[in-house]
């Protein structure tokens, strides 16, 4: 039986691999949606051209109003005889380039960091190092930065497979969060992120233990400590400092969330654990 002209187009496009096989849906159809596709990107492209066009224009006229303002400020104190005036319209010009400057370079700062947190977020570590070291070098003595690395760090070094790779990274971590606290005492964030490094990066529980109370002693309601602290407590054999640290949380965290019911599931575990009723 001779096949359907939309048939006899499904196969042609079948055989060069523009069609499967399960999907039912006729030659014609699909030429015309690559079609209607095309003619609508058509239809855009133009405008896109001009918004990139006005972009590169843009951009590359500032750069250049910006050399001959430095060219021009050249030929000024190369002459013999400078007025006051032109003296005056060179300071300001310089000193507009510079104020700009220092504005690019506070907001490029703060994208990186930005940026930064994003790829840590997406697990792309190696790409967060590289922002964020840029941040560093622009802002050498912010301790956020410091932080942010000390993170970066630790991540990688949970990640990487080889020994002397996954020790390099912990200790990179480790200064970069020393550093953060030498900047700033009370930077709880860096504090908390050095607690687990020393736990899980070092195994060093008593290390760890000590600066989660450090925390709790600036900060009695931090709930990321109280179940770290547990945590800890828990791993060296001290249940009921363990369980003390889950019971305060039940008295922190609002009913019914899901932070407290972990917290009344630890509870329960250490019960049985210890012998005791629930």
């Amino acid at each position: 039986m001779p096949l359907s002209e939309d048939m006899q187009m499904k196969e042609r496009l079948k055989h060069i691999g523009l069609v499967q096989v399960d999907i039912d849906v006729s030659g014609r159809e699909m030429c015309l949606n690559i079609w209607r596709k095309t003619v609508k990107f058509k239809r855009w492209l133009p405008i896109i051209i001009l918004f990139l066009l006005i972009t590169f224009l843009y951009t590359g006229c500032g750069y250049q109003k910006e050399r001959r303002m430095v060219q021009r400020s050249k030929k000024v104190l190369a002459q013999e005889n400078k007025s006051v005036d032109e003296l005056v319209r060179v300071r300001g010009d310089l000193r507009r380039i510079i104020e700009l400057k220092l504005q690019s370079v506070k907001l490029l700062e703060d994208v990186n960091r930005l940026l930064g947190e994003k790829y840590m977020e997406l697990g792309s570590y190696n790409l967060a190092e590289d922002v964020l070291l840029e941040a560093e070098f622009l802002l050498p003595h912010n301790a956020f930065i410091k932080k942010d690395l000390g993170q970066c760090y630790y991540f990688l070094g949970l990640s990487a497979l080889d020994k002397n790779e996954q020790f390099n990274y912990f200790s990179k971590s480790k200064a970069y969060y020393t550093k953060a606290l030498e900047i700033d005492p009370e930077l709880i964030e860096a504090r908390y992120g050095l607690g687990l490094l020393l736990f899980f990066g070092y195994n060093d529980v008593f290390a760890a233990i000590d600066e989660m109370k450090g925390i709790l002693e600036y900060n009695p309601e931090h709930i990321d400590a109280h179940f770290a602290l547990g945590r800890f407590y828990y791993e060296v054999g001290e249940l009921g400092k363990a369980l003390g640290e889950y019971i305060e949380l039940t008295r922190l965290l609002p009913r019914g969330s899901d932070r407290r019911k972990k917290a009344e599931e630890n509870i329960m575990k250490i019960h049985r654990e210890m012998g005791m009723k629930d």
